[in-house]
């Protein structure tokens, strides 16, 4: 009976750890469109710009919210010209408050993947 005790305490730690991981997890599980979108680009720049749970969890929701954005943006009765305008000032916003988030070698990172991976569509 000790000896099942004392191997209880000795895996602890990673019992701890495995429900960690699933609690974040589970804060990621995407419940619409923009959820799995927005979940698929973090998961995408966290394999080169290296997060932390807190950081992925804050890219996590602007870019989400960007997205809502976007689609308001091309879903409104603006001119394509005005569009354009406020898709781009939507882009620059969201890489601005990135960097509040990200430190100068993960916003280096950040940037570059950018590119690719939310290019601007008009």
């Amino acid at each position: 009976m000790t000896n099942v005790f004392r191997n209880l305490i000795k895996g602890f730690p990673i019992i701890l750890a495995l429900m960690f991981i699933q609690v974040t997890n589970a804060q990621f599980v995407p419940k619409n469109d923009v959820e799995k979108q927005a979940a698929k680009l973090v998961q995408a720049y966290q394999a080169e710009v290296g997060m932390t749970i807190e950081e992925a969890t804050a890219v996590y929701e602007k870019i989400a919210e960007t997205i809502v954005k976007e689609n308001d943006i091309r879903n409104s009765t603006a001119t394509p010209q005005e569009k354009k305008v406020n898709l781009t000032t939507l882009s620059k916003q969201e890489t601005e408050y990135m960097s509040t988030i990200l430190d100068a070698n993960q916003m280096k990172a950040y940037k570059k993947m950018k590119k690719t991976l939310q290019p601007l569509k008009y």
